[in-house]
């Protein structure tokens, strides 16, 4: 009788935890909005400039409610005209990230601030109508900071900016990417 008392008091602690932890592990992919700027430091100056404008694609997987990876894919365009003088800028994105929040599990949502690190790919071609087409990339690590919210089951939306430094050969590139992006876990 000691024995099965035992065995049974055992087995009804351990499920209890179980039962308490309701996080499951979760695949999500997205869609959304992309914007970057360039701050470029060239021979001691520096300036900023809106680097365009763009789609992004993600893939991520929640490991649990602290560690997620993300993959990614974001593209920007732009073009300028001045006196005479037009430019036509094409850049992307391959990025690999972790993020490392916790996520709050609410009534009917969650939310999960976080911090990213990870790698970025980025390439980019630039065509002018006086000097021809330019094109370069460059790999750089990535940190950044964003807020997740899961809506219902299968909803979620995200909004993050990514901070990276790049170097082309002549100069030092920081790039600012704000993304907003919504999409479905499964």
């Amino acid at each position: 009788m000691k024995l099965a008392f035992t065995t049974l008091l055992t087995a009804s602690l351990l499920s209890t935890t179980a039962l308490a932890n309701t996080f499951e592990s979760q695949h999500r992919v997205g869609l959304g909005f992309s914007s970057t700027d360039m701050t470029d430091d060239f021979f001691g100056s520096s300036y900023t400039s809106d680097w365009g404008n763009g789609i992004k694609l993600e893939y991520g997987y929640e490991f649990n409610q602290i560690v997620g990876l993300n993959v990614s894919y974001a593209k920007n365009k732009d073009s300028v005209s001045l006196q005479g003088a037009s430019a036509e800028l094409d850049g992307t994105t391959f990025q690999i990230d972790a993020d490392i929040g916790y996520k709050f599990m609410l009534d009917g949502f969650a939310i999960k601030p976080y911090g990213v690190i990870g790698l970025a790919r980025y390439n980019e071609e630039i065509s002018t109508n006086f000097m021809g087409t330019d094109s370069w990339n460059d790999t750089s690590f990535v940190l950044g900071a964003g807020v997740r919210a899961d809506i219902g089951q299968h909803f979620y939306s995200d909004i993050r900016i990514d901070l990276t430094s790049y170097d082309d050969g002549f100069d030092t590139m920081d790039y600012d990417q704000f993304s907003f992006t919504v999409g479905y876990k499964f």
